[in-house]
């Protein structure tokens, strides 16, 4: 039956072969896939991609690129191993430096006001800052505490001699720390009258407090506590005192400037009187 059809049996071998000469033929060899991946510049890259990724990774972690200097400008009352010990990079490498955190860190200092940090390429950090600068001293109990003109408390004082700013004396109680805040209103009214009762009150201060109840009181040379409270109506307490105390003289040994008929009181015992002969 087969015959009758005139069945061809396949020429499986032949067409296998014919099938693997066609892919052989369509696919390029190893030489030339290499030949056209240099004329095509494939393999320069390659080679630069990975020299540079070799470069870079061994300058990561080359100690060579560690910080091991920190520069500080702008510091006179700050210690530069305690700006350092703040930055807190010493020995870290400079590559996982964020130098907004490092600026951070210093200005928790009360004495810093404003800091930049750089890095400095292969292992320096440098760093200026600019401080803030002592106006007065404001001393509770036996500590006094450095504070500047916006009143923020810097830190205890740690001269062995006063300096010309000005001391005041907290009689509050109450207990302060650095990074703390003295009404500047208080420290308006002491630099005003240190400044201004002398020639305008013939009134030299020796001491200055501050309370509470009381506000500024200040205490002159010749033992008089005179009270002042705040800053309101200074002009007019001025003035009075002026009156009191070089215009009409008065005796009195204690004054409180605050009612609006101010009060002032004689402790001091009467003079003896001369005899007469």
């Amino acid at each position: 039956m087969r015959n009758d059809f005139q069945y061809n049996q396949p020429n499986t071998r032949a067409r296998i072969a014919a099938r693997r000469n066609r892919r052989r033929s369509a696919l390029p060899g190893p030489r030339r896939t290499f030949g056209d991946w240099l004329a095509s510049g494939r393999i320069a890259s390659l080679v630069l991609f990975l020299a540079s990724l070799g470069g870079l990774v061994a300058i990561a972690v080359s100690p060579r690129f560690v910080v091991r200097t920190v520069q500080i400008d702008g510091i006179q009352v700050l210690d530069a191993a305690d700006v350092e010990e703040l930055a807190g990079v010493t020995g870290a490498s400079i590559w996982l430096v964020q130098t907004d955190d490092v600026e951070a860190r210093i200005a928790q200092n009360a004495y810093v006001e404003r800091v930049r940090a750089r890095l400095i390429l292969p292992d320096i950090l440098a760093i200026d800052l600019d401080e803030r600068q002592p106006d007065v001293r404001w001393q509770v109990g036996e500590t006094r505490y450095l504070v500047d003109a916006e009143g923020r408390v810097l830190g205890p004082d740690a001269s062995t001699f006063l300096t010309e700013t000005l001391v005041i004396e907290d009689r509050s109680g109450r207990t302060i720390s650095p990074n703390d805040r003295i009404d500047p209103d208080i420290l308006y009214l002491v630099r005003a009258l240190a400044l201004r009762l002398p020639e305008e009150a013939g009134v030299t201060p020796s001491g200055i407090s501050w309370d509470v109840e009381h506000g500024v009181t200040i205490t002159t040379v010749d033992g008089r506590t005179i009270i002042f409270g705040r800053k309101d109506h200074l002009e007019e307490k001025i003035q009075i005192l002026r009156f009191l105390t070089l215009q009409e003289p008065t005796e009195y040994t204690w004054l409180d400037l605050r009612p609006a008929t101010p009060y002032y009181r004689n402790d001091a015992p009467p003079q003896p009187q001369a005899q007469r002969g």
